[in-house]
């Protein structure tokens, strides 16, 4: 899936980027990696395979890692599936 992203760069420019991964963790990580690093996100959303939009809550992404939280809650999940 692609995230595509902006922020704003020190000068107020807007600056788009665009990202391709497998996994959604890495993309919520390098959006909470921008914005420990001081900068701004102005938009972010997520195009997956078959060519659907997610818009994503920017005011959510605070500077801490998630990738960790998000693969814990998910093998939960399966467990409580399997039993």
């Amino acid at each position: 899936m692609f995230l595509y992203f902006s922020y704003l760069s020190s000068d107020g420019e807007v600056l788009p980027h665009t990202l391709y991964a497998d996994q959604l963790e890495i993309h919520l990580d390098t959006l909470n990696s921008f914005v420990a690093f001081g900068k701004v996100l102005v938009a972010a959303y997520l195009i997956d395979d078959e060519g659907h939009r997610t818009d994503l809550p920017i005011e959510a992404f605070d500077g801490w890692p998630i990738a960790d939280h998000v693969l814990n809650l998910q093998e939960q999940y399966q467990l409580v599936l399997t039993t």
